[in-house]
């Protein structure tokens, strides 16, 4: 049973986070009130249940106490919360969690190759990086190069910066139309 609630409790927060990032800013007239947090609560997250709304502002400065937001009261008397950076690189690994290459009703015949070089310093993020990529569903042309009929730069700079990589430095992307195996990667994806 105690799994089962950090489990929920987990994702309560995950939720809450992943929300707050979507929004950007949140910002609502205080005033002198206690229960600035109830308002905020129910202006941005639309939790029905009272219980959730307390749960969710009991969150909200746990987050606080955690540093993974900040919360700020205004001179104009408004309260303005946002994510610090700690909330905002949990969110990032929240999102590389979810992370899928979206493939276009059509394919428009050009490879997406990734070639990269990672220093041996960094070889805990080459490894996560490689791992992410097949879990993307990329082709493993050889160790570094990987190949995709997709677009991914987008997936790419997203796990670039996860994994703090130099981009312009270690990740070479570019398209071609011409690949060697290519019939194999045809079967591979069922183009």
């Amino acid at each position: 049973m105690a799994t089962r609630r950090l489990l929920t409790k987990t994702t309560f927060t995950k939720d809450t986070l992943l929300r707050i990032a979507a929004i950007g800013i949140l910002t609502i007239a205080a005033g002198t009130s206690p229960y600035f947090l109830h308002r905020i609560v129910k202006t941005y997250f639309k939790d029905k249940v009272r219980k959730m709304q307390r749960a969710r502002a009991k969150k909200l400065r746990e987050l606080e106490r955690r540093k993974l937001v900040r919360i700020e009261e205004l001179p104009d008397g408004k309260v303005r919360i946002e994510l610090t950076h700690r909330g905002k690189q949990l969110v990032r690994t929240y999102d590389l969690e979810h992370m899928k290459l979206t493939a276009p009703k059509r394919w428009d015949g050009s490879w997406k190759v990734v070639i990269y070089d990672i220093p041996a310093s960094q070889k805990k993020a080459s490894n996560a990086f490689r791992e992410k990529l097949k879990q993307l569903g990329l082709f493993p042309l050889q160790r570094s190069v990987w190949i995709s009929p997709y677009d991914c730069l987008r997936e790419i700079e997203f796990l670039a910066t996860v994994f703090e990589i130099d981009m312009d430095k270690c990740i070479c992307y570019f398209s071609t139309k011409d690949v060697p195996r290519e019939k194999e990667m045809r079967k591979f994806f069922n183009l």
